[in-house]
């Protein structure tokens, strides 16, 4: 199973757009990570069959999406968070509280616009980067995530 993880994309939906464009062939599961309110409406009309998850980021104002997600995929418990509530600009011991209280295999989050993978204590903490407004100055890009019968395989892309 394929699962295409971006975020921080604060009002940029062509990016989005770009990123199912190049990448809707081989995702069977999307997850936003907030800071994409709007941004998705498009692509959610274009791309009907495809699952689309999506949580509320700190600049998602009035937003009706959750704060946190969860999902299995494969026998995987993911979960998912903008991670702004979790304090990730200080340390990941919110989201690795998070991982305890949810029995996660897999955590996902953004906020930092700095793609980074971390493996603690048997989970993964993966954030994305930024699609729109990368802050490592690296380009924009997104995380491919392969749930496979062997376990999780993450691979950072870069937006074409």
């Amino acid at each position: 199973m394929r699962i295409i993880a971006f975020s921080d994309t604060h009002r940029n939906p062509k990016k989005v757009r770009r990123l199912f464009e190049q990448t809707y062939l081989t995702t069977d599961l999307y997850i936003c990570l907030g800071d994409t309110e709007g941004d998705l409406d498009g692509v959610v009309q274009l791309y009907p069959e495809k699952a689309v998850l999506n949580v509320a980021g700190n600049c998602d104002w009035g937003s009706k999406e959750p704060l946190v997600g969860t999902v299995e995929a494969m026998g995987k418990k993911i979960v998912y968070c903008h991670g702004h509530t979790q304090r990730v600009r200080f340390g990941l011991e919110g989201l690795t509280a998070l991982a305890e209280q949810n029995g996660a295999d897999l955590v996902l989050y953004g906020h930092t616009h700095v793609r980074r993978c971390d493996y603690i204590d048997g989970v993964y903490y993966i954030n994305p980067g930024s699609l729109a407004y990368p802050r490592d100055f690296l380009a924009p890009s997104y995380a491919a995530i392969d749930i496979i019968p062997a376990g999780i395989l993450c691979t950072h892309a870069e937006l074409e």
